[in-house]
């Protein structure tokens, strides 16, 4: 925003680039005239490019008995353990959709596609899973 505050600010000043030289043993500065003499440019050599390390990431491993349900609609994994269940992933096939229910004691997945539905179900208290083909 120039010239709001134009008498606060200095105008603008045309500056000359200018290469920093050397002194010779024994002098102490440039005298007043004296033009700095021109700098040798060197291209400066490449900087090695650091290798991508490749972090992996640990997946914790589940408590309990790990059970692992295959159905037509695809694939449903639960632990089982003096906590009842708890679901570690659902994999619907190619097509169908996953919709998990959960209440005190069981948790249901349905994997479902048009009117075929695939219900896989881990009862906690029984530390069992059961299936039902619809």
């Amino acid at each position: 925003m120039r010239g709001v505050l134009r008498e606060e600010f200095v105008p603008d000043v045309r500056v000359q680039p200018m290469a920093a030289n050397t002194l010779a043993d024994g002098d102490d500065a440039l005298r007043p005239g004296d033009s700095p003499a021109p700098s040798a440019t060197s291209t400066p050599e490449p900087t090695p490019t650091p290798t991508p390390r490749r972090t992996v990431k640990k997946t914790p491993k589940p408590r309990g008995d790990v059970r692992v349900v295959t159905v037509k609609g695809g694939e449903v994994a639960f632990t089982i353990g003096a906590a009842g269940c708890r679901l570690v992933s659902a994999t619907p096939s190619s097509g169908y959709t996953a919709k998990v229910s959960k209440n005190d004691g069981w948790i249901r997945v349905d994997l479902v596609q048009a009117e075929h539905g695939s219900a896989v179900f881990c009862i906690g208290a029984e530390r069992r899973t059961d299936t039902w083909e619809y």
